[in-house]
């Protein structure tokens, strides 16, 4: 081989390497891309994966419920709530909430995806929102709610629907009239339910509503899981006894055959109620109508209910103020409590022509001068409790 051709030889091969050495580095770079590739869409993938697993209706209900009215709902109540719409199946798809400091007001929703109410909650702190709330209630032509709250809870059950709760909210200072401020929560659930199914979330919301707001007060204790099951039911007579009803332990109702409903809220409360019915059930498997009913109703709104039933019953009212009276059917005693008026209210169902005789109580078993002795001892005993004033009874007459 001559030296020409060796050269080229080795010409040649170094052309060879260096070809070589730039296909391998282009199959490297290709390597490179494809290995990037693989990675970002894999991991594309598992996000994509991720958020469509996030948005699926269950996964979704889990979110809203633990999110509900700023994550105050206790556990399993959101299930006692969907279960009051006319689907209990259908799924969560809204919730939202609002506190507005400056005009006192909090607010919380959750609808489902039929558009349906499943949570509707609002709170006032203003004088004038809670006043306007309560003459909806406590009306002048003396219709006032039926029931106070249970499980010791201060507020009532609306007569319409749903609950309202009063506790204190002293951090929000005092009104114009110089009285503590309260905080007012009105809660609703879907069109099925009842009171004793909204008692656990409503505490647990008017809680949060009054950390919101700075009412700076105790928080109400939020019943056992297990109220919301069943409605409260009521008591032998007998355990009216050492309480502020302890006169519906005796008289007539002394012994068998009587159920008491007592709803006495612990501290501070709008309203206490305390009713008497026959044990068991009627014949559509419900509670007996009360046949003697206490109140405790504590507030400006009082004066409002006693004027109207006076005029009802046809007692004569001051135009200013309606004083201590008594019928054969019903009765008012008056006192002062924190401040403000409060009225003590007994009610005795009479029987007339629709009556059958069970659900009724005659003068004979229950006269006056018996039901001023039962009205002295709820209104001495509660105002006791309450460290109220200038107590008035009606006239023994």
């Amino acid at each position: 081989m001559s030296d020409a051709e060796g050269k080229q030889q080795r010409d040649e091969t170094e052309d060879e390497r260096r070809e070589r050495w730039r296909l391998l580095q282009e199959r490297a770079d290709r390597r490179r891309r494809r290995t990037r590739i693989a990675v970002w869409s894999g991991l594309g993938v598992l996000l994509l994966g991720g958020v469509g697993w996030a948005v699926t209706p269950t996964v979704k209900d889990k979110m809203i419920t633990s999110g509900a009215c700023d994550g105050a709902l206790p556990d399993g109540s959101m299930d006692t709530l969907r279960a009051t719409t006319g689907d209990a199946d259908a799924h969560l798809t809204k919730s939202e909430s609002e506190t507005d400091g400056d005009l006192g007001r909090y607010t919380c929703e959750v609808a489902n995806e039929d558009g349906e109410r499943v949570l509707e909650v609002r709170a006032y702190t203003r004088r004038d929102d809670v006043d306007s709330e309560l003459v909806r209630e406590f009306r002048d032509d003396g219709v006032h709610p039926a029931s106070a709250l249970a499980a010791g809870l201060p507020g009532y059950e609306s007569r319409l629907a749903g609950l309202t709760l009063m506790p204190e909210c002293p951090g929000r200072g005092k009104d114009a009239a110089g009285h503590p401020g309260r905080l007012l929560v009105n809660v609703l659930a879907g069109h099925r339910s009842e009171p004793h199914q909204l008692v656990r979330a409503g505490a647990a919301v008017a809680n949060k509503a009054a950390q919101k707001l700075g009412c700076d007060t105790d928080r109400l204790p939020v019943p056992a899981r297990g109220i919301e099951k069943e409605e409260p039911k009521g008591v032998p007579s007998r355990r009216a006894a050492g309480t502020p009803c302890a006169a519906l332990a005796g008289g007539p109702f002394r012994g068998g055959g009587w159920s008491v409903d007592l709803r006495i809220p612990k501290g501070r409360g709008p309203m206490t109620s305390c009713l008497v019915r026959p044990s068991g059930s009627d014949e559509d498997g419900e509670s007996h109508s009360a046949v003697i009913s206490l109140y405790g109703l504590y507030g400006e709104w009082s004066q409002r209910v006693m004027s109207g039933q006076a005029g009802l019953s046809g007692v004569r009212a001051d135009a200013s103020r309606t004083r201590p009276w008594l019928t054969d059917e019903t009765g008012w005693a008056t006192a002062r409590c924190g401040g403000l008026p409060a009225g003590f209210q007994i009610g005795v169902s009479r029987p007339d022509d629709e009556s059958d005789g069970q659900q009724a109580l005659s003068s004979e078993q229950l006269d006056r001068r018996a039901m001023r002795d039962m009205l002295a001892s709820f209104a001495k005993r509660e105002s006791a409790e309450r460290g109220c004033t200038g107590l008035r009874l009606p006239s023994g007459d």
